[in-house]
């Protein structure tokens, strides 16, 4: 079949996947050869997926990625200790799948713990993530394998998702295409889908998984990667994340990940070598991470000096690309807040807020504006 045709199938069967699951996992079933990929030597990818009690989901998981166009897959399941029939059904289809590693812990380990283990079980140069209570594009490791191999200094390629319901409720999440802005996304939030991602298993094995980052193990992972490698997004959506209701979310889980949150950026702030307190930190959680209203002036100027504070702190450290941290800060975080309050400022303040070193305009451009504030336009 033509490579034209195989996506046209694949994309077909991952439009099915969002609306109807069980039509479109039929589809897949009776399309799996057509769309395998026929080439020679071709290099192994290991996909590895840690689970736990997952039962009403892993079925599907599992035969996304068996029916993968990419045909040379190595597949590491870690079931951590699950109390429901999900280890029963893996075992099922390791009975018929070769490709099938099953590793069952005796008890729950936890993610990090389960995910070093299964890393430990990976042999090939290339590992991609995988949860089993998701899907993902019928050629997703295809794409993501060819641009690897185009691109040898990317260390981990993520890509765009959609995230869909119990109801086909479907939204698009895409992510920053740019390496630089994707490491300066790091200040607010994680920058790219841990799960959607092919790794060098350089990479990935040498950077491992950190106990200590309860629920937001993903965001240190891209802090500690994002250090050392360049990361890219292939720019299609090739993974398909699952809310449904098994999944906890909490006041006490929302409060452990906000503490989780204070230690990674202050990671980030010393990778900046910068001075904060911890009252920093939650003033950059409150305002910057979770984007909370500013109602007054006084506010929003010290979020102004915050985020100018970010910039002098990255101008003396380098750790971000200067030029794109400021167009960030300004056109994302600065521009709105300062359209919004700044006919609240006289003019002596609004000069010198205006000529703050976050503010990437040219002096020309930053003249007109103030002789426009001027004359009251």
């Amino acid at each position: 079949m033509e490579n034209k045709i195989r996506e046209q199938l694949a994309d077909s069967i991952a439009t099915l996947l969002l609306t109807d699951e069980a039509a479109g996992m039929a589809l897949w079933r009776a399309s799996s050869a057509e769309l395998k990929l026929q080439q020679e030597n071709l290099q192994e990818i290991d996909v590895l997926s840690c689970v736990y009690n997952a039962e009403a989901y892993v079925a599907n998981a599992i035969e996304s990625v068996l029916f993968q166009s990419y045909p040379k897959i190595n597949f590491i399941i870690v079931s951590d200790g699950c109390t429901d029939n999900t280890t029963k059904i893996i075992e099922a289809y390791a009975s018929k799948y070769s490709n099938i590693t099953l590793i069952v812990n005796p008890e729950n380990y936890g993610i990090i713990a389960s995910a070093n283990i299964g890393l430990k079980a990976c042999k090939t140069e290339y590992i991609a993530r995988m949860d089993l209570d998701d899907l993902i594009h019928p050629m997703r490791l295809e794409k993501q394998m060819a641009f690897m191999l185009k691109n040898p200094d990317i260390g981990a390629l993520s890509s765009f998702m959609k995230v869909f319901n119990e109801k086909r409720e479907v939204k698009d999440v895409f992510f920053r295409e740019s390496y630089e802005l994707q490491k300066i996304t790091m200040l607010f939030y994680s920058p790219l889908s841990h799960a959607a991602t092919l790794y060098r298993a350089s990479v990935i094995k040498g950077i491992g998984y950190k106990d200590g980052y309860k629920y937001a193990e993903d965001y240190d992972l891209w802090f500690r990667i994002m250090c050392q490698y360049k990361t890219a997004v292939y720019p299609e959506y090739l993974y398909f994340y699952r809310t449904h209701s098994n999944q906890v979310t909490n006041d006490r889980n929302i409060d452990i990940i906000k503490s989780t949150w204070v230690m990674i950026l202050a990671n980030i702030f010393d990778a900046l070598k910068m001075s904060y307190t911890p009252e920093d930190i939650q003033f950059h959680i409150k305002y910057c991470s979770l984007g909370q209203n500013i109602s007054n002036l006084s506010e929003w100027l010290d979020y102004h000096n915050w985020l100018n504070k970010l910039v002098k702190a990255n101008e003396q450290s380098g750790f971000f690309d200067q030029t794109k941290l400021k167009e960030f800060l300004y056109m994302n975080y600065w521009l709105s807040g300062f359209n919004q309050f700044k006919k609240q400022m006289p003019f002596k303040q609004f000069i010198q807020v205006f000529n703050c070193p976050l503010n990437p305009l040219s002096t020309l451009a930053k003249f007109k504006l103030i002789a426009k504030q001027l004359i009251g336009g």
